[in-house]
């Protein structure tokens, strides 16, 4: 009976390699960054202390918690409608496809390709330092953000799905401005509304995270609860802040089903 070889030759062993390798990366890693496991398990003593004291609820910060979720949620969504805008825009002038100069867009994915390599909570700090504290500072680190994400996915859309509709519209004379609103806006609207409930997702979480830091909202009043060690608070506005995100994630995921399936 002939044997049939189901790998390629020498698979097997490329893959004991790799396999050496990535444990060799782990371990130099481990090492590097010096992780101090008796630590570690000398502290787990203090855990159950901690869960004990967090097995608490105050009613009495709901009020102040529901105030702050509304204002993250108009932060995020402010946010979002400004960026969707400008993402729109530079988008079509960055999709490979349909850009009207190849430099500019080369220079539009660069720089939002610098712009996404930082965090929102670093370009928070550089506001910060430049406007103060305040909801001002949170929109523009959350815009800077929202922006390079969503130019980054709607260009990647545009050009996945727009080749053929812009040859054809290109053949019948249409002009730049033409080919985009007639043709790969409504081409691509389906992609971008799945594209914008993510981002919405991101903007809430992002307002949240920036509490840290003193921007407004639910963050800065769990920020609050940390710093002055009060358990019962703290408790009371993640299990909020959970409540929060799973209704958002239901909505989003009811917004983006019905689109696809074209549902009411």
């Amino acid at each position: 009976m002939e044997h049939i070889r189901v790998t390629s030759k020498g698979s097997v062993g490329k893959a004991i390699l790799l396999v050496f390798i990535l444990l060799a990366v782990f371990i130099a890693a481990v090492k590097h960054i010096n992780l101090d496991l008796q630590k570690f398990y000398e502290r787990l003593e203090n855990v159950p202390d901690v869960l004990s004291r967090m097995m608490a609820v105050d009613f009495s910060i709901v009020p102040d918690a529901l105030l702050n979720i509304v204002t993250s949620l108009a932060l995020a969504l402010l946010t979002l409608v400004v960026a969707v805008f400008i993402a729109m825009l530079l988008s079509f002038l960055a999709a490979s496809n349909i850009a009207p100069n190849r430099y500019l867009s080369i220079f539009i994915k660069a720089f939002f390709a610098i712009i996404r390599s930082v965090p929102s909570l670093v370009w928070g700090l550089m506001v910060i330092a430049s406007l103060g504290f305040g909801n001002v500072s949170g929109f523009v680190a959350i815009l800077v953000s929202a922006v390079g994400f969503l130019t980054k996915t709607f260009t990647g859309s545009i050009e996945e799905t727009g080749g053929e509709i812009i040859e054809a519209m290109k053949s019948t004379g249409a002009s730049w401005f033409k080919i985009v609103y007639h043709g790969l806006i409504p081409l691509c609207i389906t992609a971008f509304v799945a594209w914008i409930t993510v981002c919405f997702e991101s903007n809430v979480s992002e307002s949240i995270g920036l509490g840290i830091i003193g921007v407004g909202g639910i963050g800065l009043l769990l920020t609050q609860a940390i710093n002055t060690y009060n358990y019962a608070q703290t408790t009371t506005i993640v299990i909020m802040i959970c409540l929060l995100m799973i209704v958002l994630e239901l909505m989003m995921t009811k917004i983006k089903n019905n689109i696809k399936f074209g549902n009411n």
